[in-house]
């Protein structure tokens, strides 16, 4: 069961004011110097703050003695800008991510939108981020303010968040005891508000007598304020502290599907935790944190009650932050200038102080050389005379007088100038910003190069942009952990995208699934159709359900969107200067990132479909490629039938004439075998016959009295006659064989 402690209004009074005390004392370094550095930040001509006060005073005589000059020339200030205007142009975003159980990345995209959407109707980029970034860079911490107010001009009763800002960094109290960098484990802190009475009354009307109750007893840095101040101005404290619900969570067994379900005692009725004990179902206790909310004004409560929250929903941008032997100290890009800001400047009052007390460039003369002339040459300094006159002899002796000269002007001290650059060096060392990056011309003519010299004052000052995205992953956090408890019912909520543009999408806990598509009335999906493709249904609208999964968040501190669609152009050009054969696929990303005007209509003329007239060109198209489509195919059939028909005559005719070459080996076979079968005497008109016939054959045609020689190749023919009996070749005279 959950365990919940009350207390009463003393009690929860005094536990304010002693964790009060603990935090001042424990900050009480840190915001001594917090205010010297914003002091000496907005120092000018006027204040003096960048002067020690006993040396301001000192020259300006108030000891005696003429003043002396002080200058103030603040570079401070434009060093701190670097950094504040950097984080100013970058666009700081919080992104979301499904983690599983159930989270869809459709869902994470709408809840990273709303998240957007709440940035954008707190104004949060330019104020509450802006403000916290100036405290972080300035004085060491900048907070941001997490609230939730009914839904502006709409008679609800829906609430939303808004993302204030927080002025005066040192006008928050946290808890000490913190362990994790980015404070995300703070048991408590309050935010004091200082406001004129009549303020206080037109916001609180039914606390008007605040004023006569006592005070709560807190001290601060303001107690130098005398009495008659003090009663016209009302403190007003915010304090949130958490607290944890301790529950036990029981291993239900559910019959209907055979497993195991965890369920908090909670949400269970007392039967079924009678069960879970009788069968000593596993168990474990647990703790859900929440956060509770009190509004003090002097020593009255005047609101209470839990909040929607698990974090403190104070959120804090952290510079540098030390403890060093038990005290807590936070600085900002400030406190490393303030030495070598008042040696430049002290160096620059020595320098003008130099040059002023050296007398004016005076004229060397003989008094007797200008005797008659003195009021011409009393003026020379301050009048532009078109020449002066003098003497060149002597009236009384006619000796020459030596012509007047004029003495060299006076120059300042080459020492104070070098200590001056010394300190502007100096200056450019501990902040890692030098002349090119403070906008001097350097060495570097690319793109590349100047880049890369960027980079190195980003990395020497890359601290203030990481915690900044520490910090905006802590906002991430609470607001999701946050967000299912504020839209506890169906709603409809604006979506932001990273470009702008708004959409709107239902938020319903009641929902089955992370992220699903409510289409009009009497309209189905289409079969295995994907989110997108239903969403591409008019009139279909997303629905998500933010209790269903889980999302983790994490934090973009990159450049603004238009400047990564500028990159997004450059690089795109680039692309199409060395690969143009793949303009037409690359050509409509291109506009789309461009900025000029009409840069949208090309785009979409680009990727829009064909009108009425094209669509049905194509289709005539179509058709006519799949006629001859069809046509080749039934050519390549006949081509193929005939081609069958010709092999198979072409194996016919080989076979013939096979069958006719067996049966002349057949007859030549038996006609050998008659030949070796008859008389050596008979055979000889046979052969003879045989050898004419070969010759007449192979075309050896003699003279016509004689008959054809038979050719020498002509070889042995085999014998079948006993040994010793021999055939020769014919007689190339008579044509005769011999035997």
């Amino acid at each position: 069961m959950v365990e919940v402690t009350a207390q009463s209004d003393e009690e929860i009074l005094r536990e304010v004011q002693d964790r009060f005390t603990a935090a001042r004392d424990f900050e009480a370094q840190w915001r001594k110097h917090a205010l010297e550095d914003l002091r000496f930040f907005h120092a000018d001509a006027y204040n003096h703050a960048q002067w020690d006060d006993a040396v301001f005073q000192a020259r300006n005589g108030t000891f005696g003695g003429s003043p002396r000059p002080c200058l103030t020339i603040n570079k401070t200030a434009q060093h701190v800008f670097q950094v504040e205007n950097d984080a100013r142009q970058r666009q700081m975003g919080i992104k979301v991510n499904a983690t599983g159980f159930g989270a869809s990345e459709k869902a994470a995209d709408v809840i990273e939108g709303i998240v957007r959407h709440i940035e954008y109707q707190s104004n949060a980029q330019q104020n509450a981020y802006a403000c916290a970034i100036q405290g972080q860079t300035r004085q060491g911490i900048g907070w941001v303010h997490i609230l939730t107010d009914y839904v502006r001009g709409q008679d609800s009763f829906d609430q939303d968040f808004f993302i204030k800002a927080v002025p005066d960094p040192r006008a928050v109290y946290s808890d000490p005891n913190t362990q994790e960098p980015d404070h995300s484990d703070m048991q408590w802190a309050m935010l004091c508000d200082e406001m004129p009475r009549e303020e206080f009354e037109r916001l609180y009307p039914g606390h008007k007598d605040i004023g006569t109750a006592a005070p709560l007893a807190i001290a601060d840095e303001n107690d130098h304020r005398t009495d008659d101040v003090e009663k016209d101005i009302v403190r007003v404290f915010r304090y949130y502290r958490r607290n944890e619900e301790r529950d036990t969570l029981w291993a239900v067994p559910d019959p209907k599907i055979g497993a195991i379900t965890p369920m908090r005692e909670s949400n269970m009725a007392p039967e079924a935790v009678d069960l879970c004990r009788a069968i000593k179902a596993q168990s474990r206790p647990i703790t859900r944190p929440h956060v509770e909310f009190f509004l003090i004004a002097g020593s009255q409560i005047i609101a209470q009650g839990p909040t929607v929250f698990r974090h403190i929903p104070l959120v804090p941008f952290i510079g540098i932050e030390s403890v060093i032997d038990g005290r807590l100290d936070r600085c900002g890009l400030v406190r490393a200038l303030i030495d070598p800001q008042r040696m430049f400047n002290y160096s620059a009052s020595a320098f003008v102080e130099s040059v002023a007390i050296q007398t004016k460039s005076p004229w060397l003369v003989d008094e007797r050389s200008i005797e008659g002339y003195e009021n011409q040459w009393a003026a020379a300094n301050v009048s532009n005379q078109a020449y002066l006159p003098y003497r060149s002899i002597d009236p009384d002796d006619s000796t020459a007088l030596q012509a007047p000269q004029r003495l060299d002007p006076p120059t300042g001290s080459t020492g104070h100038m070098q200590a001056m650059q010394n300190a502007d060096l100096q200056m450019q060392m501990v902040t890692g910003q030098y002349q090119a990056e403070m906008g001097a011309p350097g060495n570097e003519r690319s793109g590349r190069a100047i880049n890369e010299r960027q980079r190195q004052s980003d990395t020497a000052n890359y601290h203030y942009t990481d915690n900044q995205g520490m910090a905006l992953r802590l906002i991430g956090r609470i607001l999701i952990d946050a967000i299912p408890l504020v839209y506890d019912t169906a709603r409809a909520v604006q979506v932001m995208g990273e470009d702008g543009t708004q959409t709107s999408a239902i938020v319903d806990p009641a929902a089955r699934s992370g992220a699903q598509v409510m289409l009009p009335q009497g309209q189905q999906p289409p079969q295995g159709a994907t989110i997108e493709q239903q969403l591409a249904v008019q009139g279909a609208i997303l629905a998500i359900n933010p209790t269903i999964g889980r999302y983790d968040v994490e934090a973009d501190v990159g450049p603004a969107y238009a400047t990564r669609r500028q990159e997004t152009w450059d690089a795109l050009s680039q692309i199409l200067q060395a690969a143009p054969e793949i303009a037409p696929k690359v050509l409509p990303f291109l506009f789309k990132a461009s900025d000029f005007p009409l840069a949208d209509q090309i785009y979409d003329a680009l990727t829009a479909g064909p009108d009425a007239a094209t669509q049905q060109l194509q289709g005539l198209v179509q058709h006519l490629q799949g006629q001859v489509q069809q046509l080749t195919q039934q050519l390549h059939d006949k081509q193929q039938d005939f081609g069958l028909r010709a092999d198979k005559q072409r194996h016919e005719q080989v076979i013939d004439l096979m069958d006719a070459q067996s049966d002349r080996d057949r007859a030549d076979t038996d006609r050998m075998a008659a030949i070796g079968s008859i008389a050596p005497d008979e055979l000889r008109p046979v052969l003879a016959d045989l050898v004419r016939q070969v010759l007449r054959e192979q075309g050896y045609h003699g003279a016509a009295s004689q008959p054809a020689a038979a050719p020498a190749e002509l070889e042995r023919l085999p014998s079948t006659n006993p040994p010793g009996g021999q055939i020769h070749a014919p007689n190339p005279v008579n044509g005769a064989v011999d035997v």
